[in-house]
């Protein structure tokens, strides 16, 4: 992806503001960004880099005199893309409220000027995620960016809590105090440093009722056709995508092949798995060649992590993200290579919004209720405070009720039961807003990325279809199989072929969490440990070696259960080291 770095008067004094801006400066020349298009106005300026070696893949900038438009991430609308694109909204639009902001495509963060005013925003669904040093002044596509700008990195306990146990933030705060994420929602005027409402949550809530499951099928396949038609005139070939045994990337394929397009393929994981199975008996049905990639032994032939390595993981991956950066290599190996010689890479993250992602019964549920059943997967005694354990708890549920709209922050509010179209937008606008949006953020950051399956007039509808067409997967099957007969058949990781839709056997798996109660899924995480199956997990010896591990004392490690736990906890501790985190003038 291009980087967006935006300098604006801050409260700090002038000599430490300027200060903060040449190490911000420093830390995007640090991620290989260099020779950025300036852009001007009265109290601020933006400096646009277009993405290493592949400069016209992803992202694009156009000045004319004082009028200028510069985009970051990836972004189509009407067959446009790239410059095309920026120079048709300069061209027709005022002002960002007038776009038409719903049929824009993609992750992406726009900063736009017709001369008067300068807005920053994201795109609806807010996959591209910005940052912000607001005592310094400092606003970027980049969280490292803005934290260099910090004279020191100082832990929010709440949400390093968070990003250790959850895998990301759900909020504007982020692990390092200091460091914010922009609203996604808001549009933010820099010339005088205001923000205002611009993806009002009242406008994902769809009038549309289907009146049968046949009609819904047929309308979101529609969309779903007209999507990748528009992304295809706008990016055009080479496009590639991971492809397995389950939903999302079936329906990929799928709709690549309505559109007559072999796409590029590869699949994940050693030839035992089920997905690898999988994906290579399709992509032989189809005549399609398919790589398979085991990072595992990818990771087995390199050297072992040193601080050399993770230092340049900790800017590849721009500090935070979700799987961590304790990894030899062969995840940015794998990356760049999606994306060499400007190739499209698709994933289908997203396409829960065609089933029952929460697997819960077709009833009201609240905040508290969504908190329990899918964000109480760890044991609350690796936060010992009690009163520490009750406000992070809290403060999901809260978040929950934020995007949605909705009054936050009593126990009252938390306990309000949710329509059941407004949980199905939790998903949308909770998990894929916050989650999937950093993992999309570091992705677009390396060349042309998108998940297609979140286009905002398909998240209205998805959230408008009742849970009992989408629980089993029959009506994503339903989907896959009109877009592409061929796509649909053969086997998959469900035990059953998607054009003959979903078995006996898939439908009582489903139920066997569908129908568990909430208060057992909200203590889950210890049962399974009073069972032997939640064992406390130690962090790799490679990578205590790489980076020992400091005092810790808002989190107890002793009740850490997963790798991926510590994965996050070493990275957040690499990201506040300044020697591993660039901080110099």
């Amino acid at each position: 992806m291009s980087l967006l770095v935006t300098f604006i008067e801050g409260p700090t004094p002038v000599h430490e503001r300027a200060a903060a801006h040449a190490r911000a400066l420093a830390a995007a020349q640090d991620q290989g960004f260099h020779s950025p298009q300036r852009l001007e106005w009265p109290g601020g300026h933006a400096l646009w880099f277009s993405t290493p070696q592949q400069p016209r893949s992803s992202g694009a900038c156009v000045q004319d005199g004082p009028r200028f438009a510069a985009l970051c991430g990836t972004a189509h609308w009407q067959g446009l893309a790239g410059e095309p694109l920026l120079q048709r909204l300069l061209k027709d639009f005022a002002r960002p409220q007038d776009m038409p902001l719903r049929d824009l495509s993609g992750g992406f963060a726009l900063l736009f000027s017709q001369g008067d005013a300068v807005w920053l925003f994201n795109d609806a669904v807010g996959l591209q995620k910005i940052y912000t040093a607001p005592e310094q002044g400092v606003i970027s596509t980049s969280w490292l960016v803005c934290r260099a700008a910090l004279p020191q990195a100082r832990i929010h306990r709440l949400r390093a809590q968070e990003y250790v146990l959850l895998g990301s933030t759900h909020a504007t705060q982020t692990p390092v105090q200091g460091v914010q994420a922009l609203d996604p929602a808001a549009l933010k005027e820099l010339r005088s440093n205001r923000d205002t409402p611009l993806h009002a949550a009242q406008a994902w809530r769809s009038p549309t009722h289907f009146q049968s499951e046949a009609e819904a099928t047929a309308t979101l396949s529609d969309l779903i056709a007209s999507e990748f038609g528009g992304m295809l005139k706008a990016f055009g070939a080479p496009v590639g995508m991971a492809l397995s045994g389950g939903f999302d990337s079936r329906l990929l394929l799928a709709a690549l092949q309505h559109q007559g397009v072999a796409p590029r393929l590869y699949v994940y994981g050693s030839d035992s798995l089920d997905d690898v199975r999988v994906a290579r008996a399709k992509a032989q049905e189809l005549g399609i060649s398919i790589e398979c990639i085991d990072k595992a032994q990818l990771n087995g032939r390199l050297p072992p992590l040193d601080r050399a390595q993770l230092k340049a993981n900790l800017a590849f991956f721009d500090g935070l993200p979700v799987d961590g950066i304790f990894d030899r290599g062969a995840d940015r190996q794998t990356r760049l290579q999606q994306m060499s010689a400007g190739t499209l890479n698709l994933n289908g993250g997203g396409g829960e919004i065609l089933r029952n992602f929460f697997y819960l019964p077709d009833r009201r549920y609240c905040a508290s209720d969504l908190v329990s059943t899918f964000y109480s997967n760890w044991l609350p005694a690796a936060i010992a405070n009690a009163d520490e354990r009750h406000a992070f708890q809290a403060a999901t549920a809260d978040g929950i009720l934020h995007e949605l709209g909705l009054p936050a922050g009593s126990a009252r509010a938390r306990q309000q039961p949710l329509s059941r179209s407004d949980v199905e937008l939790v998903y949308t606008l909770f998990r894929l807003r916050w989650w999937m949006a950093r993992n999309n953020t570091v992705a677009t950051r390396h060349g042309a990325f998108m998940t297609p399956l979140v286009q905002p007039r398909l998240v209205e509808l998805a959230a408008q279809v009742p849970v009992a067409w989408k629980t089993y997967g029959q009506m994503e099957a339903a989907i896959i199989t009109r877009l592409s007969p061929a796509g649909a058949s053969g086997p998959s990781n469900y035990g059953f072929d998607f054009s003959q839709g979903p078995g006996a056997a898939h439908r009582r798996s489903v139920n066997a969490t569908l129908w568990r109660p909430i208060a057992v899924r909200r203590a889950s995480a210890r049962l399974r440990r009073l069972l032997g199956r939640n064992p406390t997990v130690a962090a790799p010896a490679e990578w205590l070696q790489a980076l020992p591990l400091p005092q810790v004392d808002w989190l107890d490690t002793r009740f850490l259960t997963s790798t991926a736990q510590w994965n996050r906890l070493l990275t957040l501790c690499a990201a506040t080291d300044d020697t591993l985190a660039h901080t110099a003038s």
